[in-house]
Formats: C-alpha cells, sequence, structure tokens
C-alpha cells in the first residue's frame, strides 16, 4: 500500500492558481493511497490557500502557477489538469522510482441541495443495490455475525455533519473515522454523493428505502 502523508508545508506553500480554483476543495482517496490525516481540505481565497481538517484551519500560505505547472518556493511541484469545472488532478512523478509517482485529485465542495432539516435527513435511510451500499445515521451497519466476531473492532455507523452549506457523511469503522464523504442533493427520494470516485459521473445515487 502507498502511504501518502499529505504534508501541508510541503505541498501547498506559495502556490498560486487562476481564478478557477477560488472556493474549498477536499482532497480524495485515491486507490491503496492512505492520507495522513484522513481529511484535507483546502480553500483557495484572495491569494491564500488554507489548508484545514474540516474542524479547524491548520495552515495559510501565499499561492503561485505557471501556465499548468506548480511551483513551490521556486521549486517545481508538479502539474495540474482540470477534468471539469469542479474537479483536477495533482501530477508529480518521480524520476528514480515510479513507484513513488504522486496523483492527487481534489473536488469543489458545493452546497448541498435540500429542504430537509438536519434530524429530518437522520431519520432517512439509502440504498444502491448494484454496489451494495446503505446508507443510515446514528445505527450499526456491520453485519451481526461479523460485529459479534470482531466486537467494538468490526463496527460501521455513519454520522451526519454540516459544515458551511455542505452536508458530510462522516464514517466510522472500529469507533475510528475513516473517511468523509460530501452530500450534494438529498430528498425523500433519494441521496447523491460524491468526491470518492475516480470514474464518471464521480458521484453515486442511492434511493430511499
Amino acid at each position: 500500500m502507498k502511504i501518502l502523508k499529505v504534508l501541508f508545508t510541503l505541498l501547498f506553500m506559495n502556490l498560486s492558481f487562476g481564478q478557477n480554483f477560488e472556493g474549498k476543495w477536499i482532497l480524495t482517496k485515491n486507490g491503496d493511497t492512505y492520507l495522513v490525516p484522513k481529511i484535507n481540505v483546502f480553500e483557495f481565497k484572495n491569494g491564500k490557500i488554507i489548508s484545514s481538517d474540516l474542524e479547524k484551519n491548520i495552515q495559510t500560505n501565499d499561492y503561485q502557477v505557471s501556465e499548468n505547472e506548480i511551483f513551490v518556493q521556486g521549486k517545481f511541484l508538479g502539474t495540474y489538469k482540470f477534468i471539469n469545472v469542479n474537479r483536477f488532478t495533482l501530477y508529480k512523478k518521480d524520476e528514480k522510482d515510479s513507484k513513488k509517482n504522486l496523483e492527487i485529485d481534489f473536488v469543489r465542495l458545493e452546497k448541498t441541495k435540500t429542504e430537509l432539516t438536519e434530524s429530518e435527513i437522520e431519520k432517512l435511510v439509502f440504498e444502491n443495490k448494484d454496489y451494495e451500499i446503505k446508507i443510515a445515521f446514528n445505527t450499526e451497519l456491520q453485519k451481526p455475525i461479523i460485529l459479534e466476531m470482531m466486537k467494538e473492532r468490526g463496527s460501521k455507523k455513519m454520522l451526519l455533519k454540516k459544515i458551511d452549506e455542505t452536508y458530510f457523511i462522516y464514517n466510522y469503522e472500529g469507533n475510528e473515522l475513516d473517511s468523509v464523504i460530501p452530500i450534494r442533493e438529498i430528498n425523500t427520494d433519494f441521496i447523491e454523493i460524491y468526491g470518492f470516485s475516480r470514474e464518471e459521473p464521480y458521484s453515486l445515487i442511492a434511493k430511499k428505502i
């Protein structure tokens, strides 16, 4: 497993992008890449980049860019490519070891479309049968037989949190935070989540059950 330690100082000190980068972006997990910390959000605002874990700001730095190349303190960091207006990929090649090549996706956080209150959302249960995904809040989601064998280490739960104008699913495994998934839209018929898949349409819809 590749281990990607997201060091804010190394990645985004003195970066500068164009106006298309304005807003908040969440760093997504690619394949077997392991993120440290597990929640990485970057806000590009007024020539500054603010890194956070959604709960608190970690660093604020200037940023710069030249065409599609990113430089950190005058040193080449990598190239970037916009997949669409709400998604871009950062590439960094290691000339000596291709296994150390870096490829990171950033997804712009959007205002969640919903007319429901937080308490109303927490009562809903959704399912996508194609991917065998069930979304339910504040309840145990692990299979009883696995939970019986592994006890708390096998626990799987989801919590709902709203930060700014975006709702998130906080996934916990073994009582530890495993991942955070933003919600694009939610109503009494379906939920659409995004920010985790590298395949089009880059989102998943689960229907209410």
